[in-house]
């Protein structure tokens, strides 16, 4: 099935998009891979103060874009469709605590390299296409909580890792999201986040 099928729409031609909205390239996990991953980390997380993001909106980050206008768009479309990429699998493998970014993760420490290019390549379209993409390092996550803070959940110090059973996604299609922030109740710390994929391209090399 495609990536959150109840909300989103996966388009092969990129869709509309305001200017400023935050775009990103990612993977997106299928259903039997986000059943899998609910089951191993739902136990850990039992009891963990935080906000959890629903399974529909989790993802693989691949490269951060932030604001891109319809001129933008349309050109990274036009160099993503030209990049060719093999199928590759990503194993998760833990589950971890990142104190800075407030969020627990699962983490695929050993990522192949068909991973590694395809992220690389992302961010050399849209360098080419005239954007600046985030230039940090390349991790394989996929987050699952936010807003998790030493305070809110003082049993987690930085670094925490919690071991998870072999996980495997299947990246066989690259998805180009846009985020869309929404309201967030009264007191609470991190705004919810949904996500509308625009376009995809599959991967063959």
């Amino acid at each position: 099935m495609t990536p959150a099928a109840s909300r989103i729409t996966v388009q092969t031609q990129p869709q509309p998009v305001a200017a400023g909205r935050r775009l990103f390239f990612a993977l997106w996990p299928q259903d039997t891979d986000r059943a899998q991953l609910q089951a191993a980390s739902a136990p850990l997380l039992r009891g963990v103060a935080g906000n959890a993001l629903g399974s529909s909106d989790w993802h693989v980050t691949l490269c951060f874009l932030g604001a891109v206008g319809e001129a933008g768009l349309a050109a990274l479309c036009a160099r993503a469709a030209l990049i060719r990429s093999p199928p590759f699998e990503l194993q998760f493998v833990q589950l971890e605590y990142w104190r800075s970014a407030r969020l627990i993760a699962a983490t695929a420490p050993h990522a192949p390299a068909a991973a590694i290019e395809l992220a690389r390549a992302l961010w050399a379209a849209a360098r080419s296409a005239g954007l600046t993409p985030d230039d940090k390092p390349w991790r394989a996550h996929l987050t699952l909580m936010r807003g998790v803070s030493a305070r809110r959940a003082p049993q987690l110090p930085s670094g925490r890792i919690w071991p998870l059973p072999a996980l495997l996604l299947q990246a066989t299609r690259f998805y180009l999201a846009e985020s869309q922030q929404l309201g967030s109740p009264a007191g609470s710390e991190a705004q919810a986040a949904r996500y509308r994929v625009l376009a995809s391209w599959p991967l063959a090399c």
